[in-house]
């Protein structure tokens, strides 16, 4: 297995993560009043806080359980073992690897096409769909959050035509990936497109091999959507765990108010936990700017500074050092199993080398 580089730019992504955590520190101590934060935090009820936990594992669970549902469908056969080690995997570059919100399906794929003999075109369609379960219930929850909020709260009118602004653009890119993934001559034009704009730096280049692995991985990217469109009844049980995953993965935002005692707005929760989700796409996920939002957004929305800023806290402690922690031994993991199992595939290839002379 070929060693994973070290994402791109890591001093620019170690300043901005360096920011957030001093903007965020600077909010607390001239907005917040540290002692209450402390205070709070110290009444946590670590019973009900553990099931933050279970529940961010059971996301996990119904994620990985969608995904080889989907792969079932596409005749790519995984074990629940392995769907769920990937899945693992591909968290950790979601949450440590600036990207457009890919990264982890980009991982998932790549993990799964090193470990078996399945076209790669039809694992992406598989990540693919996931996205689009995963995505439509985002702007469904955003959508319902924002309805929710006003009816109950007189917003200013900047933070609804924010959280207005961030809908559409949700959307926007789910309409986009509808078209590109169903629309066969969309993704040929890109490919078009990309093999332009690499000519135009580099005129020596010859794209002719690369544009035929590229038809060759888009084509059975494309027979792969075909094929879950034509099996529409095999759709429902990866829907249903994926509206599972979701209600589990927003559950550790409402376990976190339970734990702390306060009372759980549900409108709140589903406007602050959708927004922040959205910082994904711009990879500023590690810590800092995702707490300051949280909080920011919290307050916003007539909760106290010094909860929302523990919420934050206590939340972040979950999705991120848990996650960080969990998917980084995955990742290491499922190294050591590619590795095996390359090893022994150059080993049967030799024996057949030597039997066949």
């Amino acid at each position: 297995m070929t060693p994973l580089r070290k994402p791109p730019h890591v001093n620019a992504v170690l300043l901005v993560l360096i920011l957030g955590l001093i903007a965020f520190i600077l909010y607390i101590y001239f907005f917040v009043n540290p002692g209450q934060v402390v205070s709070i935090l110290s009444k946590t009820n670590l019973a009900i806080y553990t099931g933050a936990f279970i529940a961010y594992l059971l996301y996990t669970l119904c994620s990985s359980l969608v995904w080889k549902r989907l792969l079932n469908s596409l005749s790519v056969k995984i074990t629940k073992r392995k769907a769920f080690l990937f899945t693992w995997a591909g968290l950790f570059f979601e949450a440590t690897v600036p990207q457009l919100g890919w990264s982890g399906e980009v991982s998932k794929t790549y993990l799964l096409t090193k470990d078996s003999n399945a076209p790669a075109g039809k694992i992406g369609a598989s990540v693919v769909g996931q996205k689009i379960f995963t995505m439509t219930l985002t702007v469904v929850a955003l959508s319902t959050g924002l309805g929710l909020v006003l009816l109950k709260y007189s917003l200013p009118i900047m933070a609804i035509l924010i959280v207005g602004l961030v809908l559409a653009l949700s959307i926007l890119t789910l309409g986009v990936v509808f078209y590109v993934s169903f629309k066969p001559t969309a993704t040929k034009t890109l490919l078009n497109w990309i093999i332009k704009i690499a000519l135009f730096f580099r005129k020596s280049w010859n794209p002719q091999n690369f544009r035929s692995k590229a038809e060759e991985l888009l084509g059975n990217f494309h027979l792969g959507i075909e094929q879950l469109k034509r099996k529409p009844k095999a759709l429902v049980q990866p829907i249903g765990f994926a509206v599972l995953g979701f209600i589990f993965e927003v559950s550790v935002v409402f376990i976190t108010f339970a734990a702390l005692g306060q009372p759980v707005p549900v409108d709140v929760v589903l406007i602050v936990f959708t927004l922040t989700g959205t910082l994904q796409t711009v990879g500023v996920t590690v810590f800092g700017f995702p707490e300051l939002i949280m909080t920011l957004t919290f307050t916003a929305l007539y909760i106290d500074p010094a909860i929302a800023v523990s919420v934050a806290l206590l939340t972040r402690v979950v999705n991120l050092w848990f996650r960080l922690i969990v998917s980084y031994l995955a990742l290491q993991w499922a190294g050591i199993k590619i590795i095996r199992q390359t090893n022994k595939r150059s080993i049967g290839n030799i024996l057949i080398q030597k039997v066949t002379k």
